[in-house]
């Protein structure tokens, strides 16, 4: 199956997340970015960052590289379960049941507090986008978002030719993708987001290397539980991981660790031009290592 022609967009509610965070001190947009646009959304940050308290605990101390991790990707995640007109949950069952489920967030990183917390969620996103600088903040960001799909144009073309190829090599579903970018979002920060089948891939900046990666996870996720018992039975050590991928350093941690180790590897395989025949290919050869 083809893809359809690929592009950029934005999504106001998780565009208003970041922008808030901005008002908090997160300072992650200025990593790899032009000056020119680091001084214009520097020009965004409200000097005292009034009314923004909720999105200030965003920030925790569980992922030394991005302390940011998970909270501000679980925001985005109830971004899809949310009326943000109407701040309310429409399905908080339904996000429970997908947060308590995820396999590469510790048990301590969705405590009662963080219930407690993600609960004033819908409120505080409306506060966002109800005001006048978020306003002004997001028409800026849509005429951003129009110049990336003019720059990257060629590139959104070759992308989609390594995604469909994803597809029929390793049968990963391919209803349809969506790219979607904030510029406050660090771009070493990539998250994806399944909704009705559609495949949301979230980050920074275009990468296609990250796109790819996100979208890898999809197939080798269940690949890797499918082959549990030989990736538990190796004793692998994962110098280039953070160490939050083993969480707790149990088994779900092994293979959480191992899962993001084989992202990486075909990843950057695909990018190359070298692709294994099928998952169960590249397996083998992992595991016989």
């Amino acid at each position: 199956m083809k893809l359809k022609e690929l592009s950029i967009t934005n999504i106001p509610e998780i565009s208003a997340i970041y922008y808030a965070l901005l008002q908090c001190g997160y300072d992650f947009y200025e990593i790899e970015r032009d000056k020119h646009t680091v001084d214009r959304l520097r020009g965004f940050a409200q000097p005292d960052g009034a009314g923004y308290g909720f999105f200030s605990e965003t920030r925790q101390n569980t992922c030394e590289v991005y302390p940011y991790w998970p909270r501000a990707a679980l925001l985005e995640s109830a971004v899809f379960r949310l009326d943000s007109r109407a701040a309310r949950f429409t399905d908080f069952d339904g996000y429970r049941s997908f947060v308590l489920s995820a396999e590469n967030i510790a048990d301590g990183e969705r405590d009662a507090a963080f219930w407690d917390w993600v609960r004033h969620f819908p409120e505080a996103l409306r506060y966002v986008m109800e005001g006048g600088g978020f306003r002004r903040y997001i028409a800026w960001e849509n005429e951003w978002a129009a110049e990336q799909n003019r720059e990257h144009g060629s590139a959104l073309k070759r992308l989609g030719d390594v995604l469909t190829l994803c597809g029929e090599r390793f049968g990963t579903p391919l209803k349809s993708v969506s790219i979607v970018l904030s510029p406050i979002k660090c771009v070493y920060s990539s998250d994806y987001h399944i909704k009705n089948g559609d495949f949301i891939f979230s980050s920074g900046a275009f990468r296609e290397e990250s796109v790819v990666h996100e979208f890898l996870h999809r197939s080798v996720h269940p690949k890797t539980e499918e082959r549990r018992d030989e990736i538990l039975r190796r004793e692998a050590v994962y110098p280039d991981l953070d160490a939050s991928y083993l969480l707790d350093g149990g088994e779900v941690g092994r293979l959480n660790a191992f899962e993001e180790y084989a992202v990486r590897k075909l990843t950057e395989m695909l990018i190359g031009g070298s692709v294994p025949e099928s998952l169960d290919t590249f397996f083998d050869e992992e595991l016989a290592e």
